[in-house]
């Protein structure tokens, strides 16, 4: 079961929460979705598969992390991140990562 991020920290449930209805809130706070798209970067930047599946369907990538993306998040995935000077640097940072050393799952 995938959960947005805040609901299990915050203790809001989608649809069961404490305020009022009708009131918009965003899915996750601030923290959260700091925490959010840390998590996705250095994934992306230690896993050469997960950076491309996180560059083509943003969803599907995050969901594998139990992560539900809003609208707003894709389009920062897809229209901000620049996708171009991240492919000149990625496979030299994960080079000097000597990932290899610690983990077999690379």
């Amino acid at each position: 079961m995938t959960m947005q991020m805040g609901d299990e920290m915050s203790g809001n449930v989608q649809g069961g929460g404490t305020e009022p209805e009708g009131t918009e809130h965003e899915p996750y706070g601030f923290m959260e979705r700091e925490l959010i798209f840390k998590l996705l970067a250095s994934h992306a930047m230690v896993d050469r598969d997960f950076y491309f599946w996180l560059r083509k369907d943003p969803r599907g990538a995050a969901a594998e992390l139990h992560i539900a993306l809003t609208d707003e998040d894709v389009d920062y995935i897809q229209n901000q991140v620049e996708w171009d000077r991240l492919d000149e640097i990625a496979d030299p940072v994960r080079a000097a990562l000597h990932l290899e050393l610690v983990t077999n799952s690379w």
